[in-house]
This record gives structure tokens, sequence and C-alpha cells, in this order.
């Protein structure tokens, strides 16, 4: 067994990418899927260790999308199929950037929000993670419906990510989905 190549190609993403990329779509999930859980939690000691998983989770998130955008800076990502417009492909990247931008402010509104709460962060209860700005009521307010805000808009872009991934590869059955895909030989 060979393992694909750790840099982009131009027929593929390579496995750092690929990594990178599904790691954080999996660390994603996770966050929702935790949203859910502290939500319905019997106890607040359940919900307070929730909250702390939640918090390292998106930690991780936050690391890993910001060696994502390094990555992707210094690995040219495989041209986009021929056929398609220069339209679909302007709007391609700029969803692609937008991911990254809102991917990037989500755990750094959350890490805001739970500093102006009074509340440290601590990764896994390994490290504490200070805080980033004072503690504010006011502010933690604003800055949770901040975080809200953008969990809505990231899962908006990536139901439309997921969606175009679908259309291109069961509608022009063009090979882009494939590129994101580890591929064994």
């Amino acid at each position: 067994m060979i393992l694909p190549p750790l840099r982009n190609t131009t027929q593929a993403y390579g496995a750092v990418a690929q990594l990178l990329h599904w790691s954080i779509a999996i660390g994603i999930a996770l966050q929702f899927i935790w949203t859910w859980r502290i939500d319905e939690a019997e106890s607040v000691r359940q919900q307070y260790a929730l909250i702390v998983q939640h918090k390292s989770i998106g930690m991780t998130v936050l690391a890993l999308v910001l060696l994502r955008i390094g990555w992707r800076l210094l690995n040219r990502p495989p041209p986009l199929p021929a056929g398609m417009s220069s339209f679909q492909r302007r709007v391609a990247g700029l969803a692609h950037w937008a991911l990254y931008c809102l991917i990037l402010l989500m755990p750094l509104s959350g890490w805001a929000w739970s500093s102006a709460a009074g509340y440290g962060a601590e990764f896994f209860g390994l490290v504490d993670i200070p805080g980033i700005v004072a503690a504010d009521e006011d502010l933690a307010d604003r800055l949770e419906d901040v975080h809200e805000w953008l969990g809505s808009a990231i899962l908006a872009l990536v139901g439309l990510h997921v969606l175009a991934a679908v259309y291109h590869h069961f509608v022009r059955r063009d090979g882009l989905i494939s590129r994101m895909l580890p591929r064994w030989k």
C-alpha cells in the first residue's frame, strides 16, 4: 500500500489537505452534536463537562483551520474542472474563503464570549487558556448572539458546500468530489 502524496497535485488534494479538511469537518460536526448535548444535559456537572469539551474541540478546530489556511496558501489547489464557467469558479472560490473565515471566527467568538462571561477556557483539562477580552456581561450577551449567528451561517454554507459536491458528483460527473477523497494506491 502506497500513501497518497503529501502535497496537492493537479488531479487531487494531497494527504495533508485531505487530513485537515476531514478533521475540521469532523470537529464542526462534533461541535453541533455537543451543543445539542449541552442543551439536553441532565445535571449541571454533566453540562459543565460538555462545555469544557465543546471549548476544547473549538480550540482544536481553530488550530486546524489556521494550519489549513497556511497549507492552502503554500499549496495551490488542483484546478477546477474545465467545464465550469468563470462565474461558478468565482462563486466556488468565494464560498471556500467564506467557509475558512466563518470557521476561523466561530471559535474566536466562542473564546471571546467565554472570556466576556468571566469563564476561562481550558484545553481538555490539560492547559488553561487565557481570556482574550475582559469580563463584561453586556459584551458576553452580544458575543453569544454572534456565536450563534456564526453557527447558523456555517451550517448553511456547509450545507451548500455538500450540495455542490453532490451536484458535481451525480449531475455533472466531473470528478470534483474525488479530489478530496483519500486514494490509496
